[in-house]
């Protein structure tokens, strides 16, 4: 006779998100926390006692620009951050043109020199 059992939460999740990697999973997981909010809505993130402040707010951002706006984060201290949901306007979405010509005028400057001291018999 079979044994039969229901699957728990962490084993459906498992098996439906089976071909996806670890980036896949913790950005999926991302996009979900975001999918209530709308431009203007407020909220607040607890980090947990092993969480990066800077990965969080990192990957935060990430999934509200894959919905389509973006996330003003509040300066506090402690394990809560709270956060604005705002407008994503197009300049964030593309380097700005002065920055590319700021890249573009340090490369055409004089050759670099290797660091260090200088050899006594150039080769």
């Amino acid at each position: 006779m079979p044994r039969v059992r229901k699957l728990t939460k962490e084993e459906i999740l498992f098996l439906e998100n089976k071909g996806k990697g670890m980036r896949a999973l913790i950005a999926a997981e991302y996009d979900r926390f975001l999918e209530d909010y709308a431009i203007g809505d407020y909220g607040e993130l607890e980090l947990e006692p092993d969480d990066r402040r800077t990965t969080v707010r990192n990957r935060l951002r990430a999934a509200a620009r894959r919905r389509g706006f973006d996330i003003l984060f509040f300066r506090t201290r402690g394990s809560t951050i709270p956060f604005k949901i705002v407008e994503l306007t197009p300049d964030m979405l593309e380097p700005s043109a002065s920055v590319a010509s700021a890249t573009n005028s340090t490369l055409e400057g004089p050759p670099r020199r290797r660091p260090g001291r200088p050899r006594k018999h150039p080769v």
